[in-house]
């Protein structure tokens, strides 16, 4: 993007970067901003390095004759930076600064927690101060490494048209994986509530090296969602898996919501209309509800209670009946298990409110009680809640982990003894 180029040696390896000449590139120099993850800033330090110095280069590059956005975002950022009370030796520095990540050598954007504790929150800004106070600290620079300079990372995205998450593994989808929604997600929202458009969004996916794509994010989740949640032979098949299965479906409903929070674009009505189709009506006739009583209580109640707060902030317009139907499959497995509680379930005061208008009055009174029992002894305890089924595998996971244990430990110790046993014969 940048029209700049890898120097390899004779090893392949990258020792540095050379500009491409305007005549060679035939395109205009685009600018860029990086948010990097704290791995990558941990790891790869010379490489965020050189990926500043390359936007360096590309800002003092003169006379292109298909046009340079860097330098204009260069400019603009520097006058932006003075009007905000910054000196202009300072707001020239700060100019080129593209490369930012968490703050104080963090790993998050502390934004999960409130994303999905939906009455913290009654404004997506909120959202996004959050993220960009959390993730503003530049990276690239040795001389400013990690340094926090107000507003500057909402200056380097006023001109954001178009946000990228690279995608090299199978292993993970922009439902399956929260960090997704966190992430390019909260980069998105914050891009949003900078510029005041929604930006376009893309996977750059190089999962087949052999054809490297840009896969429009809706597009992704459109695939991700009908292979997968919405697959009755992918669902059967997962469903042999037990309680680890019940836990990765209701996380991939949270990260649904997340999305819709998000991007709304990206989430349309159909999609919840669909899952509410499978796994509260249970139309393929899976036996989903049998399956879930029987292996994990609590991950139907988190996901009935993401369904019923997607509706509650107004992403999913759900009928009267739809509600009804889910806050009383919700409601009686509280009722009948005691509350799983996550934030969605008991954390949500506004949230418990809504499920108990859409339920009768004896159901309400009763799944009320319930929950203000749960927190009391939670209170009281200081303690984590379990369900009746969790409490039923605990202990022999627990036997079954310290056997573990003890036999690893025990065949390391086996190992030792031989190795120094060969070391001393071949010494002799």
């Amino acid at each position: 993007m940048l029209g700049v180029e890898p120097v390899r040696d004779g090893m392949g390896r990258v020792t540095d970067i050379r500009l491409i000449p305007s005549e060679e590139l035939k395109r205009p120099r685009i600018d860029i901003v990086v948010q990097t993850s704290g791995q990558l800033r941990d790891l790869a330090a010379s490489r965020l390095a050189m990926l500043s110095k390359a936007v360096a280069m590309a800002a003092k590059s003169e006379g292109d004759q298909y046009g340079n956005y860097v330098a204009e975002g260069t400019v603009e950022s520097e006058k932006r930076l003075v009007e905000k009370g910054i000196s202009p030796k300072e707001a020239r520095e700060l100019s080129t600064m593209r490369i930012f990540g968490a703050v104080n050598g963090g790993y998050g954007t502390g934004i999960t927690g409130l994303v999905e504790k939906g009455d913290a929150w009654e404004k997506e800004s909120q959202i996004a101060d959050t993220y960009l106070n959390n993730m503003g600290a530049i990276y690239g620079d040795p001389d400013k490494w990690g340094e926090v300079v107000k507003d500057l990372f909402e200056v380097a995205l006023q001109n954001t048209d178009v946000v990228m998450q690279p995608r090299q593994s199978n292993t993970w989808g922009a439902l399956s994986l929260d960090h997704m929604y966190e992430f390019m997600g909260g980069l998105n929202l914050s891009v949003r509530n900078v510029t005041g458009k929604d930006p376009e969004a893309y996977l750059s996916d190089y999962r087949n090296r052999h054809n490297i794509r840009l896969q429009n994010l809706q597009e992704a989740i459109g695939v991700e969602s009908r292979t997968t949640l919405l697959n009755p032979e992918y669902i059967k098949e997962k469903m042999k898996g037990g309680a680890t299965t019940a836990e990765n479906f209701s996380k991939t409903f949270r990260n649904t919501y997340g999305w819709n929070v998000m991007k709304p674009s990206t989430i349309d009505n159909e999609l919840w209309d669909d899952l509410y189709k499978m796994y509260v009506l249970d139309e393929q006739q899976l036996g989903i509800h049998n399956f879930f009583r029987k292996e994990s209580p609590a991950a139907l109640e988190e996901m009935t209670a993401v369904m019923l707060e997607t509706a509650r902030k107004g992403y999913w317009k759900a009928t009267n009946e739809q509600l009804q139907q889910i806050a009383e499959l919700h409601t009686n497995l509280v009722n009948e298990f005691k509350p799983a509680c996550t934030g969605f379930v008991c954390d949500n005061d506004k949230l418990k409110e809504f499920i108990a208008s859409h339920t009768s009055t004896e159901q309400a009174r009763t799944y009320q009680r319930n929950i203000t029992a749960i927190k009391e002894a939670l209170v009281e305890t200081g303690q984590q809640v379990v369900l009746k089924k969790d409490q039923l595998t605990q202990q022999p996971q627990t036997e079954s982990q310290t056997l573990d244990g003890i036999l690893i430990g025990v065949t390391v110790m086996a190992l030792f003894v031989m190795l120094v046993f060969i070391l001393k014969r071949r010494k002799k």
